[in-house]
């Protein structure tokens, strides 16, 4: 008896479902670190020379527009060329022209065209907020749908073609294709996947050598003092001990504003606009939770509570705190948010960790 396949559902010939690129989630960190390097690097530069007018006379090139440029380049160069090495460099020239454009919003959004316009600082924040939520998007694990394994696996043979093919990577193929070929729903892709398949089993195929780590030794050195000085459960009392100073400083600094307002309100709206106000409340909400989390993660059957609060506490400084505080204070807060980042990577990993165990 015939086999037939199952019945899809029918889509219009220019209607498809995107899939995530192969190694998406580098090439978007190469644009936050390149973005946020650039912001940094232009007004420290700008402060330095005691910002210098490129033109002269009525003519001033700002740097909004070298900024266009390697936005105009990053674009052009996916559609025309394929690789690797390209990606990466348009990875790398978006970031670089998002962070020219970006640090001249000021004058974009002030009549008087305003560099230093306030609401300058948090705009270029909340764009750099919106794009690390977007690569934390990214890093989550492949769509198991066998469409897109076939397809990123279609990317992977780029390695093939250029006789670079790895045994990691040609593991990654192995593993995607036949994913594609037990569970794809047509059997046209079926077929391709098995056929692809059987071209990374064969004996013939040229897997090139691993690169050669020359700095291996001392990687591997620095990893084993690292892990006895810090690992398992130093690495642990140094995180918390990080997320309570921060907890503790943000609460400290609320109670003693608010000792020293005397409750009198109407004083108290004369010394703080209403952005400090709003400010002080969520970073007293943030520092809660930071100290909450430090707590419990200490106690043993609570520490998954803890991770999770300390993680909630974290949000909330990143999203609401140091957004309020690039308005308030400039780009005086940039090393708080670092800090706050910083701890949110230690914290994420950690539940990442939770979960492999977990699983």
């Amino acid at each position: 008896m015939e086999v037939r396949d199952p019945p899809t559902r029918q889509r219009l010939p220019w209607i498809r479902r995107p899939v995530r690129r192969e190694g998406a989630e580098r090439y978007l960190l190469v644009t936050l670190v390149s973005f946020a390097a650039t912001v940094i690097v232009t007004r420290w530069f700008l402060a330095l020379t005691g910002f210098p007018q490129i033109g002269g006379g009525d003519l001033h090139i700002a740097h909004a527009l070298w900024g266009g440029a390697a936005l105009f380049a990053a674009s052009i160069l996916p559609i025309l060329l394929a690789g690797r090495f390209v990606y990466l460099t348009s990875a790398l020239l978006a970031g670089v022209g998002i962070g020219l454009f970006i640090d001249e919003v000021g004058k974009f959004i002030s009549a008087e065209n305003d560099y230093f316009y306030p609401a300058a600082a948090p705009i270029i924040y909340a764009t750099f907020l919106i794009a690390v939520l977007v690569w934390l998007r990214a890093r989550r694990p492949d769509d198991p749908d066998p469409r897109s394994q076939l397809l990123t696996a279609l990317e992977l043979f780029e390695e093939s073609v250029e006789g670079d093919l790895q045994r990691v990577e040609r593991d990654d193929l192995r593993e995607r294709l036949t994913a594609a070929a037990e569970r794809a729903p047509r059997a046209e892709q079926r077929r391709l996947a098995g056929s692809l398949l059987a071209f990374v089993d064969d004996e013939d195929l040229r897997v090139a050598p691993d690169s050669v780590d020359r700095f291996s030794g001392l990687r591997e050195g620095w990893r084993a003092r690292s892990d006895r000085w810090l690992g398992g459960r130093g690495l642990r009392i140094l995180l918390v001990g990080a997320l309570l100073v921060s907890g503790i400083g943000q609460i400290v600094a609320l109670v003693a504003i608010g000792v020293g307002a005397d409750f009198d309100f109407s004083q108290l709206a004369r010394a703080y606009t209403r952005f400090q106000l709003v400010h002080l409340l969520v970073e007293g909400v943030s520092g809660v939770l930071l100290v909450a989390g430090a707590v419990l993660i200490t106690i043993a059957g609570r520490h998954r509570l803890g991770w999770t609060l300390a993680y909630f506490g974290l949000l909330v400084a990143l999203t609401l705190a140091d957004l309020i505080s690039f308005y308030i204070r400039q780009f005086d807060s940039i090393e708080v948010a670092l800090w706050h980042l910083l701890l949110l990577g230690a914290v994420i990993a950690y539940r990442d960790q939770l979960r492999t165990e977990a699983g």
